[in-house]
């Protein structure tokens, strides 16, 4: 197994030393190199506004620092990836330029010095050693950023209502009236819902939902590989919803598939030939694994698939875990389905609960263990205000005097 090296060179030179795990331009290779991020390595990439979700797997994943090749914050709108890792206390570097991209690959000794990513055992045409001059983002320089970007967030906004209007005019059947969604074999009516997706903080949002699983017993529905991280907690999901591997996340393991009532797959609507082609590849692979997916055809986010199903067909109240929230976190990274994040959560309205906040609203049944609890001090506080009594003094002298007696009944017994 190859381990991850954040050592100082012989010569001990300054600043901090690491090996560069390069993450690729396409979504696919973005995300194969997230996944195989090790503690200690410097995350090299191009990331216009660095988004939330890229570093929060970098320090989930121990990364000794991250090396961008874009502005991670640009100033169009407040970007959160930078202000996580500033609070982290992760080394962040941005605007090295994309030429970093072509000297440094995987596995590369890099060392970040005083603003600048020096690449180590390589140089340029005149034999000087390659190094890349940056801008180091710290907690005060991200919030000075931040500040500034917020100025710009009318526009973003302006982006959003637009989206928002599309999505409207393609999928207003679907949004109202629930038309186009499968109907489950896993009844939903009259049942809270789970839905579960792998974003930010969601292992944190499992964990305050475990109470209300376990005692309400609501129907879970993972979402892609939120299906996994459902079952890695022992909730094992009885829907699980996978869209088309066309953003190379792939599907679950066919043992959570199985175990699953339903699989319902999500067909991008207006996609081009590639995406019908994942689709049916991804119907193929659900195939030979013995399953019959109910398919769905629309532009909605699969995440947004699996709440309107939640919804639509009756669910009494729907928790979603993973999921955004904020109007910050739906522009950040300017992440497709804008339009259909806004207007899910619309229609849903009251029915749907952030897993964040259900603590709050949700104290837990009242057990046997409870009635009991409260019995017990109930009657040791009777008991201690009948002894401060005169009867009570006399009723404890005679039990006193009883239990002496038969004790030496006993003892004399055994004698």
């Amino acid at each position: 197994m190859r381990l991850p090296v954040r050592t100082r060179r012989p010569d001990t030179q300054p600043g901090l030393t690491g090996r560069a795990r390069v993450v690729g331009r396409t979504a696919g290779r973005r995300e194969a190199a997230l996944r195989g991020l090790r503690r200690g390595e410097v995350l090299v990439l191009e990331r216009t506004d660095l988004d939330r979700a890229t570093a929060q797997a970098a320090i989930d994943a121990g990364a000794a620092a991250v090396v961008n090749a874009s502005s991670s914050i640009s100033g169009r709108y407040p970007t959160l990836g930078a202000g996580l890792l500033a609070d982290a206390g992760v080394v962040h570097l941005d605007r090295v330029g994309v030429a970093v991209l072509d000297a440094v690959r995987d596995g590369t000794v890099v060392r970040i010095h005083e603003g600048r990513l020096h690449v180590e055992g390589s140089s340029d045409a005149d034999g000087a050693a390659s190094s890349f001059e940056g801008r180091v983002l710290d907690a005060s320089s991200v919030v000075d950023l931040q500040a500034r970007a917020r100025t710009s967030m009318s526009a973003h906004l302006e982006s959003l209502t637009l989206h928002t209007g599309e999505f409207l005019k393609r999928e207003h059947r679907l949004l109202l009236h629930g038309a186009g969604l499968p109907d489950p074999t896993t009844s939903l009516a009259g049942r809270p819902v789970v839905v579960v997706a792998a974003g930010h903080e969601h292992r944190a949002e499992l964990r305050a939902v475990r109470a209300f699983v376990r005692e309400q017993r609501p129907v879970v529905i993972g979402v892609d590989t939120g299906a996994v991280v459902a079952t890695d907690v022992g909730m094992k999901p009885d829907v699980v919803v996978v869209s088309a591997p066309g953003d190379d996340r792939g599907l679950p393991p066919a043992a959570v598939l199985r175990h699953a009532g339903d699989v319902v797959l999500v067909e991008p609507r207006g996609g081009s030939g590639g995406s019908g082609t994942a689709t049916a590849d991804t119907a193929d692979r659900l195939a030979r694994l013995g399953l019959t997916p109910l398919t769905v055809r629309t532009s909605a986010t699969p995440e947004d698939t699996a709440l309107l199903l939640a919804h639509h067909r009756g669910a009494s109240a729907v928790v979603g875990v993973g999921m955004h929230a904020t109007l910050e976190e739906l522009l950040d990274g300017e992440r497709p389905g804008l339009g259909s994040t806004h207007l899910t959560r619309l229609e849903i309205g009251p029915r749907l609960v952030d897993a964040a906040a259900l603590p709050g609203v949700y104290a837990g049944r009242v057990g046997l263990r409870h009635v009991v609890g409260v019995l017990l001090v109930g009657l040791l506080a009777l008991l201690a205000a009948i002894l401060v009594t005169p009867v009570g003094q006399e009723w404890a002298a005679a039990a006193v005097d009883a239990v002496a007696g038969l004790v030496r009944t006993l003892v004399g017994a055994v004698r």
